[in-house]
C-alpha cells in the first residue's frame, strides 16, 4: 500500500481538484479493499482493483456534488502559485509569467474534460497501458483509446494558443 498510495493519491487529485477529498477517496478505496480482501486477490490485481474503485468513488463524488471553483485555490497564502517549475526563480520575469499562465490554462483544460476522458488520460500520463484503462474504467481497450484520443484532441484544440509553436 505504501508504494502505491502516493500514485493513487495524485490520481484522485487529478481527476477531483480537491486534494484533500483525494486524500479521503484514496483512504476509503483502501479501507474497501482491505475488507474484502478474502473474496479478491490483491496481490495479484489489487492495484488494478485500486484504481477501477478510485475512478468510481470520484465520478461518484463529481456528480453528487456542485463544482465550486475558488479564485484563490491556485494562490498560497502568500500570493504565490502552489504548483511551479522547479527552478522557476532563475527564469527572466516574463518567462516565470508565461509557466503560470500555461499551469492554469492546462488546469482549466483538465478541468473541463468529461471524467472518463480525464481519467484515462491521467492514467496514460502514468504510465498505464490501454489494457489496464479499460479494466479501471471498465470498458473495453478500443474504448480507452478512443477515451486518451478524444481527450488528447480537446486538450490540444484547448491548448492550441499555447502551443503554437510546438504544433506548426
Amino acid at each position: 500500500m505504501a508504494a502505491v498510495a502516493p500514485r493513487a493519491v495524485a490520481y484522485a487529485a487529478s481527476l477531483l481538484r480537491d486534494a484533500n477529498l483525494a486524500e479521503d477517496i484514496v483512504q476509503d478505496c483502501f479501507c474497501r479493499l482491505l475488507q474484502k480482501r478474502r473474496e479478491y486477490d490483491l496481490e495479484r490485481d489489487g492495484v488494478k482493483l485500486l484504481y477501477r474503485s478510485i475512478t468510481n468513488a470520484c465520478i461518484n463524488a463529481t456528480t453528487r456534488r456542485r463544482p465550486v471553483v475558488s479564485l484563490q485555490a491556485a494562490r498560497g497564502g502568500d500570493g504565490e502559485t502552489k504548483w511551479e517549475v522547479a527552478d522557476v526563480k532563475s527564469m527572466p520575469p516574463d518567462g516565470e509569467l508565461m509557466v503560470r499562465e500555461l499551469e492554469v490554462a492546462i488546469e482549466q483544460a483538465l478541468a473541463a474534460l468529461p471524467v472518463n476522458q480525464r481519467a484515462a488520460v491521467q492514467l496514460k500520463s502514468l504510465g498505464h497501458s490501454q489494457e489496464e484503462i479499460a479494466l479501471v474504467l471498465e470498458t473495453s481497450p478500443s474504448n480507452a483509446g478512443v477515451l486518451v484520443h478524444r481527450a488528447r484532441q480537446a486538450l490540444a484544440e484547448i491548448l492550441a494558443p499555447f502551443l503554437g509553436e510546438i504544433q506548426a
